[in-house]
């Protein structure tokens, strides 16, 4: 008698779906970004399916030792891999996906190339003659590479509903992959660059400041990076904090509203803490979608 080959189980009610494999993904392009991102993916799940390409191949090779995946052509990436990455400077991108697409087989469709620059509108860059019949989605990222890098969550904006699985599949480990239209994704750019803006004129400001405070150096680089980094990682800050809570009470109160408790004595530099969410995980306030 010829055994039948096992069935396996149906989940019980109620119990959690199992995650989505995430689909192969390239990385094309090992700039600042493209590195930050492919070493976020390889040390995730999914890692196998995961390569790396550049123009300069020995750069890709580098990159690839480096993170243990393969380095690839362009034209091999895109017929191995579901989702490319265009991580290359804005007046490339359309060459690049251009130079990718050689690997696709005639008659098959060829991966979704993703564009993360967040200064090309997707529209434009798929009406470049040489993406015809390409699939081109944006999948703007608001982010600054060395956050990315330092595990901090990184939320990105599609326009793309009909690629929404696949995109929450390839990289929703990094953070919250959002729907919107494409005026929101166009504006991911200008997000960034206005707070890019915003903390070079805090970071020069409180420069000038730590000059009549301190004579060290070091001292004031730590009190940039650490401490005003720290802060702005875990703003808006936790009610329960007595010293970040009178600090702001002493903003609200030089800026001439009401200050009520400044002087508590509770507010002291040394009040009890509450434990500090995780930088980059899960409990931090920038990953909640």
């Amino acid at each position: 008698m010829t055994e039948r080959p096992a069935v396996p189980a149906a989940p019980a009610p109620g119990s959690p779906a199992p995650p989505t494999p995430r689909p192969t993904v390239g990385v094309l392009g090992t700039g600042r970004l493209g590195r930050a991102l492919a070493a976020r993916l390889a040390a995730g799940p999914g890692r196998d399916g995961l390569a790396v390409a550049d123009r300069d191949p020995a750069v890709a090779a580098r990159l690839g030792g480096d993170l243990g995946v393969p380095a690839l052509p362009p034209p091999e990436l895109a017929a191995r891999c579901a989702l490319v990455l265009v991580c290359v400077p804005p007046p490339a991108a359309a060459a690049a996906i251009a130079a990718c697409r050689r690997g696709v087989a005639t008659g098959r469709p060829g991966p979704v190339f993703a564009n993360l620059a967040t200064s090309l509108p997707t529209a434009v860059l798929r009406r470049d003659p040489a993406l015809r019949g390409a699939t081109v989605v944006g999948l703007k990222p608001v982010c600054q590479f060395t956050a990315v890098a330092l595990g901090v969550p990184t939320p990105f904006l599609t326009a793309a509903a009909d690629r929404l699985a696949l995109l929450r599949a390839a990289v929703g480990d990094l953070g919250p992959v959002l729907l919107t239209d494409e005026r929101g994704e166009d504006a991911v750019g200008e997000v960034n660059r206005a707070a890019t803006r915003a903390a070079l004129r805090a970071c020069t400001a409180l420069r000038a400041e730590l000059a009549g405070l301190t004579a060290d150096p070091a001292v004031a680089e730590a009190a940039v990076r650490n401490v005003f980094a720290g802060t702005a990682l875990d703003f808006p800050p936790d009610p329960g904090n007595a010293y970040t809570a009178a600090l702001l009470r002493d903003l609200a109160a030089s800026h001439g509203e009401a200050a009520p408790g400044a002087g508590d004595p509770g507010t002291a530099i040394n009040a009890a803490a509450p434990d500090p969410p995780t930088v980059g995980g899960t409990g931090h306030s920038a990953a909640r979608p």
